[in-house]
């Protein structure tokens, strides 16, 4: 690599980085100038409604629901670190549970400052490959880990549609009808591929004008990592419940929030069905930092005509403060990690079974 290149590196960094805090900056402009109209029939920016509104919130109710909120993220906090320690175990890198625990955090803490999951994933491939030096197998777990968290998302998604869609008001069959079976095929072919995962690399040569795109080098990644998970399905299938559960906890989170800032008229299912779309929209958003501003703006969208503006807003808000409080801890850790730090790591082979080759109908001819 030239002196060139790596001098651009930085710079395409600090533009990329600039350019997305003037997203968020903006985001968060356009939502809180937007025009909503006050309990006084006027029509007022949506910041001036927050104001005026905060002094509704009752006090102890605020602080009895933040609190449950804080142990219900948590809560999801953890599943999403033992799915992680155990797809690290399927690759035969057994690492102290304490370890794990502390590197998510220091993970979260860094992807704070990044979009989407950037920060948290890379930090962990990062730490999992410097410790034991099996970069193939940590690369493995954390394409798996991201799949899983996507089909996570899609499975809560599948769950909460029929009890929550009343948001989308007349539009909900509609919706229905193009997105369900959309989620359920991508679920049911994630899980077809890690049964099979040379059905990958077959599907992947069907489509010629795909072999040499980011969607194939994507497939390629995803058929080597569940290649390297053959023979472990009981291990997948408890990951994916988890990877559920990780997405569930943090939508009922919200619908917590919702009711600490005074929203007492909230519908369960029709906020959880609603952050779990908000969910969606902000990991995928690779436009602001650490998906602010989105989160406000979809949450806003679907539940401001349920719950109200203000209390749509405020709810994703402290929603993510909520699970920011255990985050910061990151950085301590982060801190009283120096150079001599090292954990005490057991690396086993992992078992799987070769794979049968794939008879292709093409090499006959």
């Amino acid at each position: 690599m030239s002196a060139t290149q790596v001098e651009r590196r930085p710079l395409r960094a600090v533009i990329s980085f600039t350019a997305k805090l003037a997203i968020t900056i903006g985001a968060f402009y356009l939502l809180l100038q937007h025009p909503v109209q006050s309990s006084e029939g006027t029509t007022v920016p949506a910041l001036q409604a927050i104001v005026a509104y905060l002094p509704q919130i009752d006090a102890a109710t605020f602080w009895r629901f933040a609190l449950l909120a804080f142990v219900v993220r948590t809560t999801g906090m953890a599943c999403s670190m033992l799915r992680w320690n155990l797809l690290l175990r399927g690759q035969g890198l057994y690492f102290p549970l304490w370890h794990v625990v502390t590197t998510f955090l220091i993970g979260r803490f860094l992807g704070t400052f990044l979009p989407s999951t950037i920060g948290l994933d890379g930090y962990k491939l990062y730490d999992a490959a410097r410790f034991t030096g099996r970069t193939a197998e940590a690369a493995a777990a954390t394409v798996m880990e991201k799949g899983l968290g996507i089909v996570g998302i899609f499975l809560c998604f599948l769950v909460t549609y029929p009890l929550g869609n009343t948001i989308l008001g007349s539009r909900a069959a509609l919706i229905g009808w193009l997105t369900i079976p959309v989620a359920a095929l991508i679920s049911l072919a994630f899980f077809a591929a890690l049964l099979h995962p040379r059905w990958l690399l077959w599907s992947l040569g069907l489509f010629s004008s795909l072999r040499h795109s980011r969607v194939a080098a994507f497939i390629e990644r995803l058929h080597s990592a569940a290649a390297a998970y053959r023979g472990q399905k009981l291990r997948l299938t408890v990951a994916a419940g988890l990877s559920f559960f990780v997405h569930f906890f943090t939508a009922v989170t919200y619908f917590l929030t919702a009711i600490a800032v005074g929203a007492h008229h909230a519908e369960f299912w029709e906020v959880i069905f609603a952050s779990t779309i908000q969910i969606f929209a902000t990991v995928m958003s690779p436009f602001t930092i650490a998906g602010e501003g989105v989160r406000e703006i979809v949450q806003a969208l679907l539940l401001a005509h349920r719950i109200g503006l203000e209390s749509s807003i405020l709810s994703a808000a402290l929603g993510f403060w909520v699970a920011e409080a255990p985050t910061l801890s990151g950085g301590i850790f982060y801190l009283l990690r120096d150079t001599s730090y090292r954990p005490n790591v057991r690396v086993v082979a992992a078992a799987t079974p070769p794979e049968k080759p794939l008879a292709r109908a093409s090499s006959s001819k």
